[in-house]
């Protein structure tokens, strides 16, 4: 079943200003883009239907452009028209007095502060907010009328979207006012410098929008870099089901995965300890 967004082809023009913001011709920047994005053909902004995810452009998509190593901001772009397929414009204005032919930029959507926390478990609040996507982009021209040609800008999704689908052991829905995502290995990702530098793991609390659903998306980053043993908590009325993965789970940058899970009620008195092994009369 397809997932999201798997190649996506654009054309990415901009207007670049000087630094003080002043000259007759204000330069502007044409490239191509690429992404590749959750092993689906299609374009950006994410929809769910059923077991479908397709992807549209829309207007109010952003994209974030710093100098490269994220060092400083230096302009925005968005879609110059909404999109129904996988080719567009993007338009915007950057600060580009100290840009030289060989310097680089970097580009982040949908937005440049980078963190996985605050998820409500619908796919429309992925899209807008923790969808994020990022290019390196070089230039490569300037021509005499200030226009700026730069090399293609290739988008690589940063986190896998998993569905997950509650149920208690009678196969019945499971409708959460809250519910955890915890990983054995502890490398979930709460947020994240954009040089990557400074990284928060832990636990996602998510707090679910729609309470009429059993069904929730979530943004998943896991820095462990292999299959890893995830469980959820949910609050359910007034009682809390639990339930971890009975086999290790591999979410890699761009997958839609979808998972249906069983859950038990919590009880919180069940403990156990290891017990010591009679190993027999053993000669000294």
């Amino acid at each position: 079943i397809p997932a999201v967004v798997a190649m996506m082809t654009m054309t990415t023009v901009f207007t670049a200003c000087s630094s003080d913001d002043e000259g007759p011709s204000s330069p502007t920047l044409t490239i191509s883009a690429a992404r590749s994005d959750y092993n689906v053909s299609n374009t950006r902004a994410i929809t769910a239907d059923g077991d479908k995810i397709s992807t549209t452009w829309k207007t109010t998509d952003k994209v974030v452009v710093f100098k490269e190593g994220w060092t400083k901001e230096i302009g925005n772009l968005s879609p110059m028209a909404d999109s129904n397929n996988n080719v567009t414009k993007l338009d915007g204005s950057i600060q580009s007095g100290d840009l030289n032919v060989g310097d680089k930029m970097e580009f982040i959507m949908p937005r440049s502060k980078w963190e996985y926390t605050g998820q409500d478990g619908t796919i429309e609040t992925i899209s807008s907010t923790y969808d994020y996507a990022i290019a390196n982009v070089q230039i490569t021209f300037f021509d005499q009328n200030k226009k700026v040609y730069g090399s293609d800008a290739y988008f690589k999704t940063q986190q896998a979207i998993v569905r997950y689908k509650l149920v208690d052991g009678s196969g019945n829905p499971l409708k959460a006012k809250s519910l955890t995502i915890v990983s054995e290995k502890g490398q979930l990702v709460k947020s994240r410098s954009l040089d990557g530098k400074t990284v928060e793991h832990g636990g996602l609390e998510i707090t679910p929008k729609n309470a009429d659903t059993n069904v929730y998306y979530v943004a998943i980053c896991d820095d462990s870099g292999a299959a890893d043993k995830y469980t959820i908590t949910a609050k359910v009325d007034d009682k809390v089901y639990t339930s971890t993965s009975t086999r290790a789970q591999e979410y890699k940058k761009g997958d839609y995965v979808r998972h249906t899970v069983t859950m038990t009620v919590f009880d919180d008195t069940h403990t156990e300890r290891d017990v010591y092994e009679d190993k027999g009369d053993v000669t000294w």
